[in-house]
């Protein structure tokens, strides 16, 4: 058995003055008994990409590239060639079951078809095997008499299976193999998968299911656009992307195992678009052309040579939309960025404070990745606000060294400290305290402006000011505007400290017990508004909080912290399903809802 490869592979579809690239230079590697993944957003390429390989492109697609199977290069194969290939060394299993069977004949003599073609089996004998294959899959044999029809969409997609496995082939294309099915028969069929591969069947994979892809992946590739984005290996898919699109994709996953809310990746799916505007010459022009749902990117034009990415990438920089980046290995994965992925947005490295004789917080490491959620708990006195207060520059380390965005915090001058207060929002524990009394709702929430941006206009101010009570749900009538904080619930008191802190528009926020002071449905809306944020401006946040079910639903990681130390950290879903430190174990024991027994006497 050899192996299918593309290399360079670009295909674009075209259609009058337009065209749309749906390829862009892709290479990709299959091999016996390996299962390789296409996963991204609807019109990224993965199905074009899986046509290729079977010579299934329509008229209308012009391909460059090599597609090779062994030494045989396939893209100028002639069609009686390539039937000849199709079934017996390369199979595919289409997306939609029902369109993909002809209506008229019964579902066996379909699974049949392929061994009369290619074998020159009798109709009889051709049967035989069929409803051996059929069994095989799950299926009654009866079920082979009825017409597409006359069969559920799970069976149909089994029996496909069966037909396209019923050769032998060396390598199959899966197209969302488990779309639209019941997780019984997605169950059955990822096991049917892994068991073919395991017989040396080479697979790929096409999905927009990531937990099928990391259940039965060896490698992912993420494509975006046409390109290859990032590419690793399975497992890492959910819990260690590097790309910050492939980490918008794992946060879009409903699984059951995932506690987090759902995110999702900024702006609409998009598609490239060439077509040709008249120049004052007479002469025409192409420009590429970023084109989607939102009225927002539509006729948005592409950078000349810059990352795709770019429109809806929270970290992008100038040079982003200047030079194109390349996909190139970085800690056993390969990702298309280049800034080398996603970003440090914060390190503290061996951070130490002491209070007189107590330790406060023993030497402690944190790393905050750009646009994450990471979330402190344990109990009261553990050292969570002091290790907080450390990451906002609010206070000085004892020991140790604070990197943000690259620049040591502790050697700036004094006057770049303002550059922090722009970028790091603060939201302390006590309300009340935060605050001054003597200055109304407005000037509470505009102060930061005020100071870090002197020279902002009146109106302008008037605006930001507004935008950020907005986001906390608050008034912006007069009225409230000219309330003293002692004029104020605790509620609305900290909603007001939350639009404080946003108000700059922050890339970094620490947020203490951000929500304690509010009730239940204030607090899912200022939340839910903070993970919104982070979808739309890559927000990272560091949340201390005693409470276990709010970091369930916010965190991408935590950090467990008792008597200054951390003791466990790690992705959300791992440390609260499967915790490792004995004291982990007796918070999330502590945090069960059970009835309490009055003490016996």
């Amino acid at each position: 058995m050899g192996r299918l490869s593309v290399q360079e592979l670009s295909v674009t579809y075209r259609a009058e003055n337009h065209r749309l690239t749906a390829l862009d230079r892709v290479d990709l590697k299959l091999a016996p008994g390996r299962i390789v993944a296409l996963v991204g957003e609807s019109g990224s390429g993965k199905t074009t990409l899986g046509r290729a390989l079977l010579g299934l492109l329509p008229a209308s697609a012009a391909v460059s590239g090599q597609i090779r199977l062994d030494d045989l290069e396939l893209s100028g194969l002639a069609e009686t060639q390539w039937n000849d290939l199709r079934w017996r060394r390369v199979a595919m299993l289409f997306q939609d079951a029902a369109g993909s069977l002809n209506p008229v004949q019964r579902v066996r003599d379909q699974v049949a078809e392929p061994l009369r073609v290619h074998r020159g089996l009798t109709l009889t004998e051709a049967r035989m095997q069929a409803d051996g294959a059929l069994a095989g899959i799950g299926l009654d044999p009866a079920l082979g008499t009825r017409f597409p029809h006359e069969v559920s969409g799970g069976e149909l997609q089994r029996a496909l299976l069966a037909m396209a496995m019923i050769l032998e082939p060396e390598f199959v294309v899966l197209d969302e193999p488990t779309a639209a099915l019941d997780s019984g028969t997605k169950g059955a069929i990822g096991r049917w998968i892994r068991q073919a591969a395991d017989a040396g069947t080479g697979m790929l994979l096409i999905s927009h299911d990531l937990e099928l892809a990391v259940a039965l992946a060896d490698e992912v590739h993420v494509l975006y656009l046409g390109q290859v984005i990032e590419s690793l290996p399975g497992p890492a898919l959910l819990n260690n992307p590097m790309h910050p699109y492939t980490l918008a994709l794992s946060r879009s996953v409903a699984g059951l195992d995932t506690h987090r809310d759902l995110g999702g990746v900024r702006g609409d799916a998009l598609y490239r678009v060439l077509h040709r505007h008249p120049a004052g010459t007479g002469e025409t022009d192409e420009h590429a052309h970023l084109v989607g749902s939102a009225v927002s990117h539509a006729e948005c034009h592409l950078p000349a040579r810059g990352c795709l990415f770019t429109p809806r990438c929270t970290q992008a920089v100038a040079e982003c939309s200047t030079r194109e980046p390349a996909l190139e290995e970085c800690n056993g994965h390969r990702i298309r960025c280049l800034r080398g992925g996603i970003v440090t947005e914060l390190r503290l490295q061996g951070v130490a404070k002491r209070y007189g004789d107590a330790h406060a917080l023993h030497p402690v490491d944190l790393e905050l990745r750009a646009g994450e959620t990471f979330c402190l708990v344990g109990e009261s006195g553990s050292g969570k606000t002091t290790l907080a207060l450390m990451a906002a520059g609010m206070l000085e380390p004892d020991l140790g060294e604070r990197v943000f965005r690259g620049r040591p915090m502790d050697s700036w001058p004094r006057q770049d400290r303002h550059f922090l207060a722009r970028h790091i929002g603060v939201i302390q524990q006590h309300p009340a305290r935060a605050v001054s009394h003597r200055l109304s709702v407005f000037d509470i929430v505009a102060e930061p402006l005020r100071i870090q941006q002197p020279r902002l206009g009146r109106d302008a101010l008037r605006e930001r000011v507004f935008a950020a009570l907005r986001d906390v749900h608050l008034a912006r009538e007069p009225e409230f505007l000219q309330r003293y904080p002692h004029e104020l619930n605790l509620g609305a008191l900290q909603r007001v400290c939350v639009a404080r802190a946003l108000v700059t528009e922050p890339s970094l926020l620490i947020a203490d017990e951000p929500t304690s002071a509010l009730d239940p449905g204030v607090q899912a809306k200022v939340l839910k508004r903070l993970l919104d944020l982070q979808i739309e401006k890559g927000l990272t946040m560091l949340l201390v909080t005693h409470d276990l079910g709010l970091a369930r639903k916010v965190a991408d990681r935590i950090g467990v912290m008792r008597a200054g130390r951390i003791v466990e950290r790690g992705p959300a879903v791992r440390l609260l399903n499967h915790p490792e430190h004995p004291y982990t174990q007796e918070l999330l024991r502590g945090s069960f809802r059970q009835p309490i027994a009055a003490p016996v006497r």
